[in-house]
């Protein structure tokens, strides 16, 4: 009788450690997932992966996942990498948006400690090429039409063009002297930028890389990348002014002049309207009145400025030669007239 309670006194002691012991397992799990400071939450996830590491227990996976972005949120880069390829090993545990937010954090990680670029481009093309299938199989199934466009747009914004502005950032660090590769970052910054409606984060990016095929002599690049980015109805000065530029590198003084009047009509100063009245006056003499009276009202009317000299001269030597004296200073002052109504300047000095 003795011998029986020994045995379960004994197996009541075994039971209760093993329940114990799960309890404190589940304790610190939730206590670790649950902590919001960053730097205490790094230290539990760790002392869980310690203890219980070896046991290859349910909830590791999501240990290593946590881990992984912690680290990564702690700018903790090279522990990030680390968990991350850890949690890899999971994959088959995973559940897919888990999946990508590792792979999108394995990138960036590569990138920012510069361990290894092709690593870092391969876990970003990695995010893209899983992301498309999900899109694909989503547009398959049987989902209302609303529903397929939401889920597509979440994941062509939140992974597909981060990735492709991450390439981006790569191939410029893997070479930013290199042609070919300003080339590549271009072209994966445009890609971005279709994926998530033209952002400003994609936008700047795209801008950027076209200043660098410019610096680089590539002007047709360049013009190709930026006027997929611009909005003609509503143009910035600084894209529209730089395009313009790029045609006149290449001698294409119709485009250049195009895009000089797509700037001035977002912002009118005296230098600009000075080189449009400059680049068509000999075309068309009324546009090159016009824009050197918009240069010289914009000047203050000052009466020694270039704007003023080609504009008296224009006029009073060539348009109005065969006018009498009064007409010719009626006709003057009209002009000065309708100058200032365009850009809305009430007073002449």
């Amino acid at each position: 009788m003795n011998k029986k309670i020994t045995v379960l006194t004994v197996l009541f002691l075994a039971v209760s450690v093993v329940i114990f012991s799960a309890k404190e397992q589940q304790d610190l799990y939730l206590k670790a997932v649950a902590e919001k400071d960053l730097a205490t939450k790094m230290e539990l996830l760790k002392e869980y992966a310690e203890k219980y590491g070896e046991k290859k227990d349910k909830f590791l996976r999501f240990i290593y996942l946590n881990l992984c972005e912690t680290a990564y949120k702690l700018q903790k880069y090279d522990e990030a990498i680390q968990y991350g390829e850890t949690s890899l090993g999971y994959q088959d545990e995973l559940d897919l948006t888990n999946k990508l937010n590792v792979l999108f954090y394995l990138a960036n990680s590569y990138y920012v400690t510069k361990k290894d670029f092709d690593k870092a481009l391969e876990y970003a093309n990695t995010v893209v090429e899983l992301s498309e299938s999900l899109i694909k199989k989503m547009q398959e199934s049987e989902q209302e039409k609303e529903k397929i466009e939401i889920f597509g747009k979440k994941y062509q914004t939140y992974y597909i063009a981060p990735a492709y502005r991450l390439q981006a950032l790569i191939w410029y660090a893997k070479g930013k002297d290199n042609t070919e590769n300003i080339k590549k970052a271009a072209d994966n910054s445009l890609k971005a930028f279709e994926y998530d409606g033209g952002s400003e984060n994609s936008y700047k990016l795209v801008f950027s890389l076209a200043g660098n095929l410019y610096g680089k002599n590539l002007y047709d690049e360049a013009i190709a990348v930026t006027e997929k980015i611009i909005d003609k109805e509503n143009p910035k000065y600084k894209e529209v002014f730089f395009l313009a530029n790029l045609y006149l590198k290449i001698k294409n003084t119709d485009r250049a002049f195009y895009y000089f009047e797509m700037a001035y009509g977002t912002k009118p100063e005296a230098d600009l309207a000075l080189r449009l009245g400059q680049m068509v006056f000999k075309k068309d003499i009324d546009k090159g009145i016009r824009y050197f009276a918009d240069a010289y009202v914009l000047s203050q009317f000052d009466k020694e400025s270039n704007a003023y000299k080609y504009l008296e001269h224009l006029y009073f030597n060539e348009k109005a030669k065969d006018q009498t004296p009064e007409q010719k200073e009626e006709g003057f002052k009209a002009i000065i007239d309708a100058s200032r109504a365009r850009l809305g300047i009430k007073e002449t000095p």
